[in-house]
């Protein structure tokens, strides 16, 4: 891939620098660990502002940095309704439910740890397997692989594995504080270089005219369509479809382990309260650089780049130098930012699930914390694999929402909000049935299915009804609240009544 990107001396020192700090504050914080409670959950005492910084950071990564902006790209606005505004939709949810979870669990750590409380060690297995595939980190490492591409004459594998081996050291050394810091960071980074670069960007066009004028002679035609809701031909079924990966917010495990890790659910609000304008802000300057990076291949004003570059060229061509490479720094920040923090989640499943609830009950905080470790590091390497496997990343990201949502979604909530303590086999079978039924409907649509290049996205026919692979969690979930509900009804045994993790 070729470099797109031509840095100055002072923007490599800016990033290198930049690099440097994220190792010391890990080094730094692993020198305060006093066990797994410390360690991964930051003592549980993670304050708004804090939470602030974690929260939009984790959830704004390469996907929508470089996913959001190709859209805007190509469509135009709708980029930003079709697939930013269902996931702030439920970030505005979360911001009433994450405080409830919070008062109801608060000796909480993980999402799966309801389900072993709810329904026992089958449904807790379940959870955890499903959240360990979820937070494998394949679209993170392959984007900053791709950045490092065009800025370095280096290609993607290599930048890849530099980028997991940063992002690894200093998450296995520091723990939540680390990626918290961090994360705070990296999230002021995100915010004031994508603002600089959508300031400097419209400025240089001269405004909305010539941005249309850009538009119309990329585009051959009356670009109309760019600032329309639907992209002239979107129907509200096909919206519908677009958004319904969103929904995996609601099951999140990194959102759960931060409500966890919150200081109470006063600075859970606090936090939701300012981070929610916040997304919105994000996704909408992004999907308008996308919109810049059509307009001046237009104008002849970058050469003519793939849409999954167009942000880069643009800010590589106007930003000055430190200025720029305080924007890559960022773009780097918003990789990052959701590496680490996934990376640490599939450690927790792997150490606090698996290890000390199943394998060894009686382990002490530290061999804990140790055992996370490992899975923070099987957790790379299975990414690292991943990247190398798929050709296409959105099936991948289709298949985690599926089956994170399949698995969790029903016997997590209705664990939470039943007044009654829910029965043992409802969560059982609940979980089993959408783990099952998620590897099979991937199995299906990505080798029996057939790839849409219009739509950019695997189809199958049930009949004569053609369903998109995304569409699979609006099977599979009802299904699962089908089996839940009638298991619930005639099962006998429940656990626990209590709800204090």
């Amino acid at each position: 891939m070729d470099v797109i990107v031509k840095l100055h001396a002072l923007d490599f020192a800016i990033i290198l620098g930049y690099i440097a700090f994220m190792l010391w504050l890990g080094f730094y914080f692993s020198k305060k660990s006093t066990g797994f409670d410390d360690y991964f959950m930051a003592g549980r005492d993670l304050t708004a502002p804090l939470l602030v910084g974690t929260l939009v950071s984790t959830f704004y990564g390469l996907d929508t940095l470089f996913g959001t902006s190709e859209i805007g790209f190509y469509e135009g606005i709708s980029g930003f309704f079709a697939y930013s505004l269902p996931y702030t939709a439920m970030y505005i949810v979360m911001a009433f439910l994450a405080p409830v979870f919070k008062e109801k669990f608060p000796g909480g750590t993980t999402m799966q740890d309801i389900c072993y409380e709810k329904y026992g060690k089958p449904a807790g297995i379940a959870t955890s397997i499903a959240a360990f595939v979820y937070s494998t980190n394949t679209m993170e490492m392959l984007g900053i692989g791709m950045l490092l591409s065009l800025i370095l004459p280096i290609p993607i594998w290599l930048g890849t594995i530099i980028g997991a081996v940063v992002v690894v050291i200093y998450t296995y050394t520091g723990g939540l504080w680390a990626v918290t810091m961090t994360d705070f960071i990296q999230f002021i980074l995100m915010m004031v270089t994508l603002g600089i670069a959508m300031i400097v960007g419209w400025s240089s066009f001269g405004g909305y005219e010539q941005v249309y004028i850009g538009l119309t002679e990329w585009c051959g035609e009356d670009p109309w369509y760019y600032f329309s809701v639907g992209a002239g031909y979107l129907s509200p079924a096909t919206l519908v479809s677009y958004s319904i990966t969103a929904l995996a917010v609601l099951a999140e495990p990194a959102f759960f382990q931060r409500v966890f890790a919150a200081a109470g659910p006063k600075e859970i609000k606090k936090a939701f309260a300012v981070g929610v304008p916040m997304w919105l802000a994000f996704d909408w300057v992004v999907t308008f650089l996308g919109i810049l990076g059509a307009a001046a291949i237009g104008l002849g004003m970058i050469p003519e780049v793939e849409a999954n570059q167009a942000l880069l060229a643009i800010v590589g061509q106007y930003l000055p130098p430190g200025i720029l490479g305080l924007f890559i720094a960022g773009v780097l920040a918003a990789a990052m930012s959701t590496a680490d923090s996934y990376f640490l989640v599939s450690g927790g499943v792997v150490g606090h699930d698996i290890y000390k609830r199943i394998i060894n009950p009686e382990a002490d905080g530290k061999r804990v914390e140790q055992i996370t470790k490992y899975g923070i590091i099987a957790s790379a390497v299975i990414s690292l694999g991943l990247t190398f496997v798929f050709d296409r990343i959105m099936e991948i990201w289709v298949f985690q929402a599926t089956i994170i949502l399949s698995v969790s979604l029903i016997p997590v909530y209705f664990g939470t909000f039943s007044k009654k303590a829910p029965k043992k086999i409802a969560g059982t079978l609940a979980t089993i049935t959408g783990l099952v039924l998620s590897f099979t409907w991937y199995i299906w649509t990505n080798f029996f299915g057939v790839w849409s290049d219009d739509w950019e996205v695997y189809v199958v026919k049930i009949g004569s009804t053609e369903l998109w692979q995304e569409q699979g969690i609006l099977l599979i979930v009802p299904i699962v609240l089908v089996i839940y509900l009638v298991a619930n009804a005639l099962g006998k045994e429940t656990m626990s009544e209590g709800g204090n993790l």
